[in-house]
């Protein structure tokens, strides 16, 4: 009977503690009832490399009427990590190693034990300036694409100077020069704490290529005759209205006839007619034959021999040496000189058919 009442009794003391263990703790975790722990803080945005001051604003509002409770303790976590050991200061500065944005804590603790914390995200800003631009040509616009790198901050101000006296605050702008050249455009990135970074870079605006033709023949021809037309310069590509890719082009019909030539981005064109003539009195003699053995227009003709004929044919390079001599020309001179074929070259013809008049022009071989 007595063990039973002592391990009672034993048995209510362990219980009570545990309920003054249980009132102790919600005591110390709790806030008490009408008072409030007001955890803040400020900070000023800056620059990567510069101070960040960082200030607290903790107080209790006090409704109660009790004893006023008491801030006893703050502690600052800057790296996020959870632990509050980096200062206790009411005002602290650092310096950020890296830009961009960090978890920074503040916790305080009263003297009747209530206990807050707060965390913001502090901004370091940084940026790095940076641009690409597409090439253009003269009265085309230039597209310029912005690519600076921004941490920290998200709003940030654009300044760019074209090279030309024209100015764009805009973040992607398009700009049209008046003139080809080459030119120093800068773009001026800026926070508006005041961190800023520019970078310049030179944009080349091309002029549209001037094409000159050049022809070996009349546009205006005789039945087929052929017209050499040839463009003039150097291009990164050439297309002619034939699809031919060459420089050099042999026309034998009528029509119209255009090239389209590329240099640096930019192209430009030209083109012109060629027109068919009736036979007249005279003999049709090729300007144009190419013996390169396709089979194609590799024998230099008379084209209406058969009208004249007989012809005598006389043909001398440009230093006067006489390279073909025929006395009843049958179409068949292939163009060549002592069993070798002749270079490519501007040669001079003397014909005289039966009719008793001299012509004399000149052909070109184009192998």
């Amino acid at each position: 009977m007595y063990k039973t009442k002592s391990l009672q009794l034993r048995r209510s003391k362990i219980q009570m503690r545990k309920i003054l263990l249980a009132i102790i703790l919600l005591t110390w975790f709790l806030p008490v009832h009408g008072q409030e722990l007001v955890v803040d803080f400020t900070f000023d945005e800056v620059c990567l490399g510069q101070i960040t001051h960082l200030a607290s604003h903790c107080y209790i509002i006090d409704t109660s009427g009790q004893h006023k409770d008491s801030i006893v303790s703050i502690a600052w976590d800057l790296n996020g990590d959870g632990k509050f050991n980096e200062g206790h200061d009411t005002i602290i500065d650092t310096v950020f190693q890296r830009a961009g944005l960090h978890d920074v804590g503040l916790k305080a603790i009263t003297l009747k034990g209530v206990a807050k914390a707060l965390y913001k995200l502090v901004p370091v800003n940084n940026l790095h300036a940076s641009f690409s631009a597409t090439s253009s040509c003269f009265h085309q616009p230039v597209l310029f694409t912005n690519q600076t790198v921004i941490n920290g901050a998200t709003t940030v101000y654009y300044l760019w100077k074209f090279g030309d006296g024209i100015t764009s605050i805009e973040k992607n702008p398009h700009h049209t020069y008046a003139d080809s050249g080459q030119y120093n455009v800068t773009l001026y990135a800026s926070f508006v704490t005041g961190c800023e970074d520019s970078v310049k870079q030179f944009v080349q605006v091309s002029a549209f290529p001037s094409l000159v033709i050049e022809f070996v023949g009349d546009t205006v021809m005789r039945k087929g005759d052929s017209l050499l037309a040839s463009l003039q310069g150097t291009f990164d590509s050439v297309k002619w209205s034939t699809n031919e890719t060459s420089y050099t082009i042999i026309i034998k019909k009528a029509g119209y006839y255009s090239v389209e030539a590329y240099k640096n981005g930019c192209s430009g064109q030209a083109g012109f007619n060629v027109t068919i003539s009736e036979p007249g009195s005279d003999p049709v003699i090729s300007n144009i034959f190419t013996p390169n053995g396709d089979g194609h227009n590799d024998l230099w003709e008379i084209l209406n021999l058969s009208d004249f004929k007989p012809c005598q044919v006389n043909v001398f390079d440009r230093y006067g040496t006489q390279v073909y001599s025929n006395s009843d020309y049958k179409n068949d001179w292939d163009g060549s000189f002592n069993g070798k074929l002749l270079a490519n070259d501007t040669y001079y013809y003397f014909v005289r058919c039966y009719n008793n008049v001299l012509y004399k022009g000149n052909v070109n071989i184009l192998k």
